[in-house]
């Protein structure tokens, strides 16, 4: 398989325009191209779309519409012949080094030729142990997924998962939901180390829009305290 990345998909609400100002000119500055996933916003669902999608359940409709909006993502990635495509939601923050992280994620991605999908940010906070890093090594096989808010994936892994969800439908946040679907089809879930994106809501930059959170400084601080604990302080004896 190619590791040319061949597409780039944003998650976005249409009146979320700052975030979607802020993430075009993260692309722009890298040279990037990308797709906005726009429709199904939250107040443009219908009981047609929910009953295809979706099992009884208590997912508000912000996070059905940003399921269905990552669905639409990866039917669109399952069409693709060849290469990888990468999924950011608007809230995506890049690191300096992106596209050197961007780059060794699609390198070493020869290394598991195994169904796969490739988490390039620190969603949740959550770090490879520095006792089992490897100098030179960029990729490593997570046992958990990182979120949602950018991961790398192609077409054969994207239509695993889409098979999966037509017959089973979703019955959690689509973070969870890809988690349980990749831990049942035996999908690697692999970190990039060290990540190159985080997520803008979770680090008080932006309001959550899909669950309760504290006001946006108060946030920045938990951020902050978790990334310390889990990056640096866990490291210690890991």
């Amino acid at each position: 398989m190619s590791t040319e990345l061949v597409a780039i998909y944003v998650i976005n609400v249409k009146q979320f325009t700052e975030r979607r100002q802020l993430i075009e000119s993260q692309l722009l500055k890298h040279k990037l191209n990308a797709e906005f996933i726009l429709d199904w916003d939250k107040d443009e669902l219908t009981t047609e779309i929910i009953d295809q999608f979706f099992t009884e359940n208590e997912l508000t409709r912000g996070q059905m519409s940003c399921a269905i909006k990552h669905i639409i993502a990866l039917q669109h990635i399952a069409k693709q012949t060849q290469g990888y495509s990468l999924v950011l939601e608007d809230d995506a923050l890049f690191s300096d080094d992106f596209d050197q992280g961007l780059s060794n994620a699609l390198k070493e991605s020869e290394n598991f030729p195994e169904a796969k999908v490739i988490f390039i940010g620190s969603g949740g906070n959550f770090y490879t142990p520095k006792s089992k890093r490897v100098k030179g090594q960029h990729l490593y096989i997570g046992n958990r997924g990182r979120f949602a808010d950018s991961y790398i994936i192609d077409a054969s892994t994207a239509q695993l998962r889409l098979d999966w969800i037509e017959t089973h439908k979703v019955s959690q946040p689509i973070d969870n939901q890809f988690e349980s679907i990749d831990r049942e089809l035996g999908i690697q879930m692999l970190w990039l180390e060290d990540p190159v994106v985080e997520q803008g809501s979770k680090a008080g930059m932006f309001d959550s829009s899909l669950e309760p959170a504290p006001p946006p400084w108060l946030q920045r601080i938990f951020f902050a305290w978790e990334k310390l604990k889990r990056k640096y302080i866990y490291q210690l004896w890991k």
